[in-house]
């Protein structure tokens, strides 16, 4: 994860410096699509190991 945050940082600053190229821009939505779907599986990752405790009934959700 953090070597494509790297990149897509890179492709930013660069897109900010001149106008990317026709590959580069492929690879800047590569890499964004690739943290996209990581970051998707940690948030889920984490809210499917949240457990709800009701305290008035001590009833658990999960």
């Amino acid at each position: 994860m953090e070597e494509i945050i790297k990149k897509v940082n890179f492709y930013a600053r660069l897109s900010k410096e001149r106008d990317l190229s026709a590959s580069e821009k492929e690879d800047r939505d590569i890499f964004r699509k690739l943290y996209l779907e990581n970051f998707k599986k940690q948030v889920r990752g984490h809210l499917d190991n949240i457990e709800i405790v009701d305290k008035k009934e001590d009833v658990k959700i999960n």
